[in-house]
């Protein structure tokens, strides 16, 4: 059976002991923007919807281009200190890109030896692109499950998924993974589960064929999509545990996203505005954003005012949402703000 336990690292050294950073420790690379799911909780919900949330973000759906991910590759790689995990997902539906299998080797082949991730909705696998995958190099596949049959599946995500048949998938990818560098972690939204009865099940269903497994608690990642009709709160991350409001958002200090335009954000939140990019990739090198003027004026207002008087973050709950112990800096802002000047 699957251990039950998060998607982070539980074992992580404390943030105020190791800024500043002169690399990032984690990215998020977009590969699409293109997603077949309507998920509630995304503003992919609204597509097609006339002046709905989605298109009012002007955002182009498209895939990465291939140019702009081998540029993106060969600057990850130029860091001064190894990048230690680069994971695939951002608006999109990652596993709809054709190509991701080819991105994943290009990454891996260019010497690259940190972690790589992919977070999927898993209903685009086959046998053969598990295949793909796992060849590829992929050292983890996380799939959100969206429910426990295909009307659940409807309801949640606008999609009729068969579930026996991604059940299938799964188990093949898991068999396939066994003796490899690659798992699969499998995991559900509490809001998805009616009951204890349903908490069960989904653990009988999915638990003998991954390596890991887990129920997230539902929280806000798009700040458009507001509190989801209230079924969201600000008291649990998530893995569920209780946590207090933040003045500092520890994530800037560790991380960088890339989306599928070459834009660069200093957190994970999907679907970001371009105008708050730290700098384009097509126009800078990821050291010269990493180390910029944008990025350095984003973490002294931050430690000095708090993240929500960052225009871009202030209605933001994500730092709540995926904050551990390990990244509280409120403590410790004035000495954190000296070290960042000192750089």
């Amino acid at each position: 059976m699957a251990e039950v336990k998060p998607s982070y690292d539980t074992k992580r050294q404390k943030l105020s002991e190791v800024i500043p950073l002169d690399s990032p420790l984690s990215m998020y690379v977009e590969p699409t923007r293109i997603c077949n799911f309507k998920c509630f909780y995304c503003m992919h919900s609204t597509r097609g919807e006339k002046d709905g949330i989605l298109e009012k973000t002007g955002f182009r759906l498209a895939h990465m281009d291939m140019a702009l991910f081998e540029k993106i590759v060969a600057e990850i790689n130029a860091f001064p200190t190894a990048v230690k995990r680069v994971c695939f997902s951002g608006l999109g539906e990652p596993l709809t890109n054709p190509k991701l299998p080819e991105m994943i080797k290009k990454l891996r082949d260019s010497g690259f030896s940190g972690r790589i991730d992919v977070i999927s909705n898993g209903s685009c696998l086959t046998h053969e692109l598990t295949d793909k995958l796992i060849n590829a190099g992929l050292n983890r596949l996380q799939v959100s499950i969206q429910g426990l049959d295909t009307d659940a599946y409807t309801k949640n995500c606008g999609f009729a998924v068969d579930v026996d048949k991604l059940r299938d998938e799964l188990a093949y990818f898991h068999e396939k993974a066994s003796g490899t560098q690659a798992s699969l972690f499998v995991k559900i939204i509490d809001i998805m589960l009616k009951d204890e009865k349903d908490r069960e099940r989904f653990f009988d269903m999915f638990g003998s064929i991954c390596d890991t497994i887990f129920v997230e608690h539902l929280v806000i990642m798009e700040q458009q999509m507001g509190d989801h009709k209230g079924r969201a709160d600000h008291t649990r991350n998530l893995n569920g545990e209780y946590v207090e409001k933040r003045v500092v958002c520890g994530v800037m200090f560790y991380f960088l996203q890339v989306n599928i335009d070459g834009e660069t954000f200093p957190c994970s939140t999907p679907g970001l505005p371009n105008s708050f990019s730290m700098g384009c990739v097509k126009e800078q090198s990821l050291q010269e954003i990493w180390n910029g003027n944008r990025r350095y004026g984003l973490m002294c207002k931050n430690l000095k005012d708090g993240y929500s008087t960052i225009p871009a973050c202030s209605e933001c709950s994500s730092c709540i949402a995926i904050a551990d112990d390990t990244e509280y800096l409120d403590d410790c802002r004035e000495e954190m703000l000296e070290r960042i000047k000192k750089q």
